[in-house]
C-alpha cells in the first residue's frame, strides 16, 4: 500500500482541532475550580448558620425554664397569699369583734359612770340640806349647849336622841359618798384603760387592713403577670396535672396489688386452716372407737371452720371500725401552725379565671417548716417516690389508707407499725418555692378517695 504525506491544509485542520479541544478543556477545567470556591462558602455559611442555631435554642431553652420557674414561684407566691389574705381576713374579723367588744364595754361603763355621778350628786344635796335643817334648828349653839337649853329633861333627851341618830345618819351617808367616789374613780381607771385598749386594737386593725391592701394589690399584679404568660401558665398546670394523674395511677395500681396480695394471703390461710381441720379430724377418727369418736371429729371438724381463718381479718376488721368511728376526731398530719394551701377535689382557681384544677387530698404548708405525723395508729404498707411528689409513705388502718407525699427524710420502714401522732417523715422545703414545706395528704378506703377535711381536726 502506498502511504501519502499529509497536506497542509490537512495539518492546519488538525492544528484547529487540537487546539478547540485544548481550549474547551481549559474552559471546563476552569469552570470546574469556581464550581468548587462557592460550594467551599455554602458549607462554611451552613455550618455557622447551624452553630447560631444551636445557640438560638440553648437560649430558648434557657429562657423557656427560667420563665417556667418564674410562673412557678409565682404561682407559689399567689397560693402564699391567698393563704395569708384568709387568715389577715379572720384576723380582721376578730379585732373588729374586739373593737367592737371593748365598745360595748365603754358604753356600759360610761352609764354606769353617769348613773353612779347622778346618784353621788343626790346624796351630796340631801346631804347638805339635812346639815343647814340642823343648824338653821339650833342655830349657832354648839352641841352641849343645844342640849342643855331645852325646857325640860324630857325635851333634853329627845334631843340627845335626835344628835345621835343624825350622826350616825351622817357617818353612813360619808361611807356611802366615800364608796361611790371609790367605785367612781374605779369605773373612771377602767374607762381609761378599755379607751387605751380601744386605742391599740384600732391601730392592730388599721395595720391589718393596709397588710390586707397590700397583698390584694400584690395578688392583682400576679395575677395580671400570669395572665400575660398564659402559654407558660397553661404548660405548668398541664404538667402538675400530669403528674397528680400519675400518682393517683401509681397508688391505685400499689393498692390493688396489695389487694391481689391480701386475697393470696387469705386463701392460703383458709387452705392451711382447711388441711390442719383435714388432719386433725382424721387422727381423731382413727384414735375413736364407735360412733361417739366420730360425732366428736364431727364437733372439731365445724368448729375450726369458724375460728381459724379470720384472726387477722378480724384485727383488719377492728381497725377499721376504730378508724372509722373517729371520723372528725383524726390528728392533723401537720404539727404545730399550717396553711391550708388547696382543698380536696375540683375546684376554681381563687385568683385566675377559667382555671380549675383538680386534687385527690389536700396541700398543706407548714409555716416554718415541719414534719408529718401519723393521723392514726396503723402498718406503713408502702415507701415509694414519683416525679413532683418526692418520697411518698402509704399507712393502712385496715380497709383505710392516709398518704403522705412530698418527704424529704423518712422516719419509717415498710411494715413498720406507727402510732397515732408518730413522726412519717420531714415535709420536702422546695427550694423553687423559697423554701416552702407543703405536704400533699390524701385518705382512701381502699381506692375511693375521701376529702380528708372531713375527719381530721
Amino acid at each position: 500500500m502506498i502511504q501519502t504525506s499529509p497536506t497542509p491544509l490537512a495539518m492546519q485542520r488538525f492544528f484547529r482541532i487540537l487546539v478547540l479541544t485544548a481550549a474547551l478543556f481549559v474552559a471546563a477545567s476552569s469552570t470546574g475550580l469556581s464550581a468548587k470556591k462557592p460550594q467551599k462558602r455554602d458549607i462554611s455559611k451552613v455550618k455557622q448558620e447551624q452553630q447560631t442555631t444551636r445557640k438560638e435554642i440553648k437560649e430558648t431553652s434557657r429562657k423557656l425554664t427560667v420563665n417556667n420557674r418564674e410562673t412557678q414561684k409565682q404561682l407559689s407566691r399567689l397560693s402564699t397569699l391567698s393563704g395569708e389574705i384568709a387568715a389577715t381576713d379572720h384576723e380582721i374579723d376578730r379585732m373588729q369583734g374586739d373593737v367592737d367588744s371593748i365598745n360595748s364595754h365603754i358604753a356600759i361603763v360610761n352609764d354606769s359612770i353617769s348613773h353612779l355621778s347622778a346618784r353621788m350628786d343626790s346624796l351630796k344635796t340631801g346631804y347638805m340640806r339635812q346639815l343647814r335643817k340642823v343648824q338653821s334648828s339650833r342655830g349657832a349653839m354648839n352641841t352641849l349647849t343645844y342640849v342643855f337649853s331645852s325646857e325640860s329633861f324630857t325635851k333634853a333627851w329627845q334631843r340627845v336622841r335626835y344628835l345621835r341618830q343624825f350622826g350616825k345618819w351622817r357617818r353612813r351617808r360619808a361611807e356611802e359618798l366615800k364608796l361611790m367616789k371609790d367605785s367612781l374613780t374605779d369605773r373612771r381607771m377602767r374607762l381609761d384603760t378599755l379607751q387605751h385598749e380601744r386605742r391599740t386594737a384600732l391601730a392592730h386593725l388599721s395595720l391589718a387592713q393596709k397588710q390586707l391592701r397590700t397583698k390584694l394589690d400584690e395578688t392583682d399584679r400576679i395575677v395580671m403577670s400570669l395572665k400575660s404568660e398564659g402559654a407558660s401558665l397553661k404548660a405548668l398546670l398541664k404538667e402538675k396535672e400530669r403528674k397528680s394523674k400519675a400518682l393517683d395511677s401509681e397508688l391505685d395500681k400499689l393498692i390493688a396489688e396489695e389487694q391481689r396480695r391480701e386475697e393470696q394471703r387469705r386463701k392460703e390461710e383458709l387452705r392451711k386452716a382447711e388441711a390442719r381441720r383435714k388432719a386433725e379430724s382424721q387422727r381423731k377418727a382413727e384414735s375413736a372407737q364407735g360412733s361417739a369418736a366420730g360425732k366428736t371429729a364431727a364437733s372439731t371438724a365445724s368448729a375450726p371452720k369458724q375460728e381459724a381463718p379470720v384472726a387477722t381479718a378480724d384485727a383488719d376488721r377492728a381497725l377499721t371500725g376504730s378508724f372509722e368511728t373517729n371520723k372528725g376526731r383524726l390528728l392533723f398530719p401537720v404539727a404545730g401552725k399550717y396553711r391550708l394551701v388547696r382543698g380536696f377535689g375540683r375546684q376554681k382557681h381563687p385568683e385566675l379565671e377559667h382555671v380549675e384544677t383538680d386534687n385527690s387530698g389536700i396541700d398543706v404548708e407548714a409555716v416554718g417548716g415541719g414534719k408529718a405525723r401519723a393521723v392514726f395508729e396503723g402498718r406503713v404498707s408502702e415507701i415509694f417516690k414519683q416525679p413532683g411528689y418526692n418520697t411518698i409513705v402509704m399507712v393502712r388502718h385496715g380497709n383505710f389508707l392516709s398518704i403522705y407525699a412530698n418527704l424529704s427524710d423518712i422516719s419509717v420502714k415498710k411494715g413498720d407499725t406507727v402510732k397515732a401522732g408518730q413522726t412519717i417523715g420531714t415535709i420536702y422545703p422546695d427550694p423553687e418555692e423559697d423554701g416552702r414545706s407543703i405536704l400533699h395528704f390524701e385518705l382512701r378506703k381502699e381506692r375511693t378517695k375521701l376529702n380528708p377535711l372531713q375527719w381530721v381536726k
